[in-house]
């Protein structure tokens, strides 16, 4: 993982974890809490999946084209989840 990569997934991490406290600890509407968790799984699973391309292709283009995919994804993952947490604190 390059560098700006490791530190825009360590800063989704630290969102993710202060939202994801959020979301467990305040009373949540149902639809809310599920909006939440799917687009958790979703951007996750677009992560995973640009993760595994990553091993399959055989150039260094290639990787970095899919790098910067990864980092977009990481981008629109923290501006989701801090409009969730805005949504959820609105709930509150």
């Amino acid at each position: 993982m390059d560098n700006e990569l490791r530190d825009l997934h360590k800063r989704m991490e630290e969102v993710h974890g202060r939202v994801d406290v959020l979301f467990k600890t305040a009373k949540i509407p149902t639809m809310l809490m599920s909006e939440y968790k799917n687009k958790v799984d979703q951007y996750e699973n677009m992560f995973d999946t640009v993760e595994t391309m990553k091993k399959m292709v055989e150039t260094d283009e290639a990787v970095a084209q899919l790098v910067v995919q990864q980092k977009e994804i990481l981008n629109k993952r923290i501006k989701c989840e801090l409009e969730l947490a805005r949504k959820a604190q609105s709930c509150i």
